[in-house]
């Protein structure tokens, strides 16, 4: 999966292949992220070096706090790109949009169930792949039709998660 990483004035292009390689700016990194306690704090190993993160996500981007400082990041990704056409439905919102995984991977939220009113941007479902939570939000406000996995459950690309109406 290949990502673009934008802080400021810096970009970095990050790869992670399926064996967990992951590459900056095409140059092997040893990094592990693990979430730890509460929701947004992270440990990062970076190199043999340890971090203390806190990420919160914003609207289009992530405010992250190391060592007291703060940075404003905005992450592009291939998962981005394929829910695109989903995310921008607009003359659509009258139909059913189906939330598909675009990546193989675990369940581990799924903090809605059928017959629930949702908003725009509003979380649906969390899977897991390669050590990363992936959130995917509502595209727009609706009812929850249908759920088609739990918690739990492996899920494979394009797997039908949710159904909104």
């Amino acid at each position: 999966m290949k990502y673009q990483i934008s802080s400021g004035e810096s970009n970095f292009a990050i790869e992670i292949d399926r064996e967990g390689i992951i590459r900056m700016d095409g140059e092997v990194i040893q990094a592990d992220l693990q979430q730890v306690l509460e929701p947004s704090l992270y440990s990062l190993l970076l190199n043999h070096r340890s971090f203390e993160l806190r990420v919160d996500q914003e609207e289009e981007a992530y405010q992250v706090q190391i060592k007291g400082i703060t940075i404003n990041v905005t992450v592009q990704d291939e998962r981005a790109k394929l829910l695109a056409g989903v995310k921008s439905a607009t003359a659509a919102d009258a139909r059913e949009i189906m939330i598909k995984s675009p990546m193989p991977g675990v369940i581990i939220d799924l903090p809605i169930q059928p017959g629930d009113e949702v908003q725009s941007g509003q979380l649906l479902a969390v899977v897991e792949s390669m050590k990363m939570h992936n959130e995917f939000s509502a595209p727009r406000a609706g009812t929850v039709k249908a759920v088609r996995v739990k918690v739990g459950d492996k899920v494979l690309q394009n797997t039908i998660l949710i159904t909104i109406a």
